[in-house]
């Protein structure tokens, strides 16, 4: 039996649990299989895939897709109707109340389960994005309500849950965005101890059958025209099938995620009243960023699943292609691209289930979740559009067909990262942290336990209920290099770590960068870009480490990783003055990687048995 096989890497990942940082319950752990990227048709035997269909609720999408059929959900993609099928299947099963439920209010002995929710939506978009996004809406519309102090409200929303319904978070507004603080919408008192609501909200998911929205607005005098800047903020719930002044709900047209409700609305002088008030203030600003740090982080998830499908399908295309007499695999440009397709793709997985254990052990004390989080909202999902253009290089026209999966999933990945994930906000916040993360010495609490890897199910963590310092400043990070310890003897391991050196003399002692970037948002961005590629490297690494990732693999993942940090560091380059001391720095930061045909042959060779269909 091959040393990296399946079994013999859950074999030395439990003999290296103590080195990993997982304790000393060697015996809790599942293989680590499920950490690769995965083909869910049903036909695949890989150890990953046979673990994620034997969960009962991953079982039952299966089913549900596999009997509607590519060709139907083409159609239904076309006609852009709404997939009132689905929501009635999911609301038979119970499906989204088994995954959303929080254990204090759920009535069916359910639990919020991280490992169950970030697999569960992997591979709810490797079926159909489009479903997908009516879960990850209905978490945001939720989550608002399960963080208030509002416990009738509480209560009456997890009974929707539970008898089928989805929900709407209502923030965003057409002429303003992202832009919170430039919201319009009105709350005026209306001298009965109540409130009165007024405004539109633009670019709502679910916004059709959603039983309870989260709206956003602001509490304004009652002489004033509309909200200002400054005017404190309220978060309430409304009950769209309850009231008249919910009107002119209209489906905003969009180039993906077709058959899912994306709309807007109006609400004309409805009634608020105390009781469905869930914040106001500085609490209805923290839950509004909150939700959108916790829920969205799960949107990568989407990602590996839109990209898990898209492979498996172009490489079942490719493997039967025959041109100029001979099969395209053998071809050696298509063989290199797709081996650094799937490198990509493993590192997306690799870094989204890592960065799940450090949520799973966010605490006061352990609060490095904030930055691999907001990495994960920017980087995840751009991976998956170098994913996307590097499998279009090889797939060709057979691609662009619209009766493919492969179009739907060119459609759906480009708007993860532009639409739904802020990547320019979450590389700049990224670049907060960096003063951090390179503190010596490494201050912070020890890697935590695989979530991913553990038999046991995970529980709930009170600390997601409660209201977070997001501080950058009060961070503590344990040494980042400790990562690669394991991982050492690979060349391009050792490169990738020169990188990080460099780079991290930048932002130390007297000519330090740091100082720069609060006057320049351009070139706080671009260094975001280039610590977020360090930062993703480490939770890659810690995973590779994990999961016994053979050496050749590893590097193929890591020449990816390297090519990365050199161009964004020739990019941060140009933002200083020719010839200044922090262009000389980032010069040191360039690498060329050390790859070997052998790794790209290593990596091709394994992708046969894992996408044989």
């Amino acid at each position: 039996m091959s040393r990296h096989d399946p079994e013999s890497a859950y074999n030395h990942f439990r003999e290296h649990l103590p080195s990993l940082g997982q304790g000393s319950a060697q015996n809790a752990f599942i293989s680590p299989d499920g950490l690769y990227p995965l083909e869910l048709d049903g036909s695949s035997t890989t150890l990953g895939a046979t673990e994620y269909l034997s969960n009962p609720s991953i079982r039952l999408l299966a089913d549900f897709f596999h009997a509607k059929g590519l060709g139907r959900l083409k159609l239904e993609d076309q006609s852009e109707g709404w997939y009132q099928d689905w929501i009635d299947y999911q609301a038979r099963h119970g499906l989204y109340a088994r995954l959303l439920s929080p254990k204090e209010y759920s009535t069916r002995g359910t639990q919020f389960d991280l490992r169950n929710y970030t697999r569960f939506l992997e591979a709810f978009a490797y079926f159909s994005p489009a479903h997908a996004y009516s879960l990850h809406v209905s978490f945001l519309g939720l989550f608002p309500i399960l963080i208030s102090t509002n416990e009738p409200l509480k209560r009456e929303a997890v009974a929707q849950l539970e008898a089928g319904g989805v929900f709407a978070f209502a923030v965003s507004e057409r002429e303003h965005g992202s832009d919170l603080l430039a919201i319009e919408f009105a709350l005026r008192s209306n001298g009965t101890a109540g409130l009165s609501a007024k405004g539109s909200k633009y670019y709502i998911g679910n916004a059709n059958a959603a039983g309870l929205v989260s709206v956003l607005g602001k509490h304004v005098g009652p002489t004033d025209d509309k909200a200002s800047r400054r005017s404190p903020f309220v978060f309430f719930a409304l009950r769209p099938r309850d009231t008249s002044a919910f009107a002119s709900v209209r489906k905003i047209r969009t180039l993906g995620i077709r058959t899912a409700f994306v709309g807007e609305f109006e609400v004309n002088d409805q009634p608020v009243p105390a009781r469905d008030v869930l914040s106001q203030g500085r609490e209805a600003w923290d839950a509004a960023f909150g939700t959108v740090d916790f829920g969205k982080f799960f949107l990568g998830f989407g990602s590996v699943g839109i990209c898990e499908r898209a492979f498996a399908e172009a490489f079942g295309h490719l493997r039967k292609r025959i041109l100029y007499g001979k099969p395209v695999t053998d071809m050696p440009h298509i063989r290199h691209a797709l081996a650094g397709a799937f490198a990509r793709l493993l590192g997306m997985k690799l870094y989204a289930c890592r960065a799940v254990d450090y949520l799973q052990a966010a605490g006061p004390s352990d609060r490095r979740y904030l930055l691999f989080n907001a990495v994960q909202k920017a980087r995840v999902s751009t991976e998956a559009v170098k994913v996307m253009g590097l499998l279009t290089a090889c797939i060709g026209a057979k691609g662009f067909e619209a009766g493919t999966f492969f179009e739907t999933a060119l459609r759906e990945a480009p708007m993860i990262p532009v639409l739904e994930g802020s990547t320019h906000i979450n590389f700049a916040l990224t670049a907060q942290f960096i003063d951090q993360y390179f503190a010596e010495p490494g201050g912070g609490p020890p890697a935590p336990e695989s979530v991913t890897l553990a038999a046991a199910d995970p529980e709930e963590n009170p600390y997601w209920m409660g209201t977070r310092d997001r501080h950058p400043k009060t961070v503590l990070f344990a040494e980042s290099l400790a990562a690669y310890k394991l991982l050492a003897g690979i060349p391009n391991i050792q490169t990738f770590v020169r990188q990080v050196r460099a780079f991290r003399e930048l932002f130390t002692g007297a000519s330090s960068a740091t100082h720069e970037l609060a006057a320049d948002v351009g070139l706080t961005i671009a260094v975001g870009k280039c610590f977020s590629a360090v930062v993703y490297a480490q939770l890659v690494a810690e995973n590779a480490s994990a999961a016994q990732v053979p050496p050749a693999v590893t590097s193929v993942v890591f020449h990816g990783l390297i090519e990365d940090l050199s161009i964004e560091a020739v990019r941060l380059a140009t933002l200083f003055p020719h010839g200044s001391a922090h262009r000389s720095m980032l010069k040191r930061v360039i690498r060329v990687p050390r790859t070997t045909r052998a790794d790209i042959e290593t990596v091709f060779r394994s992708l046969e048995p894992r996408f044989a269909a």
